[in-house]
């Protein structure tokens, strides 16, 4: 069996076809997830899976805020981790897809002035079912 890890070309091929580098692959093994940091969004937000793995996103908002959650490929483990920070004023309201799987209850964003609320989002089916928990 040919192994995945040929270096020789200094490159190495995975399973699904898909080529990296060796820096690439350094970065990834030795760096946590990218952070999309959303300031000031309109009255609506997509928030994506990633195209492979976990992601963290950030969002501030200034108004009340629909969230919508996008992306995800099918037959990959992916992971959000969402971050509600409230700005200096609050009071800005932030909405979440209904269609959510939640481990107990939904997450509490909280509107005080400052305020930091954070859950997890996992997908296994490309985001057809969405799994969160509050953290």
């Amino acid at each position: 069996m040919p192994t995945l890890l040929d270096f020789t070309a200094g490159v190495a091929i995975g399973a699904g076809g898909n080529t990296l580098s060796g820096g690439q692959i350094v970065d990834a093994v030795s760096s946590g997830p990218p952070v999309v940091v959303h300031v000031n969004p309109d009255t609506s937000l997509a928030l994506s899976f990633s195209e492979r793995g976990r992601i963290a996103h950030r969002v501030l908002p200034v108004q009340d805020t629909e969230i919508s959650i996008i992306g995800g490929v099918s037959g990959l483990f992916q992971e959000m981790l969402v971050m509600v920070q409230q700005s200096a004023m609050g009071n800005n309201m932030v909405t979440l897809p209904a269609n959510i799987v939640w481990q107990r209850n939904p997450p509490f964003i909280d509107t005080r002035s400052g305020a930091v609320t954070f859950f997890r989002l996992w997908t296994l089916d490309g985001g057809n079912t969405i799994y969160g928990k509050s953290i």
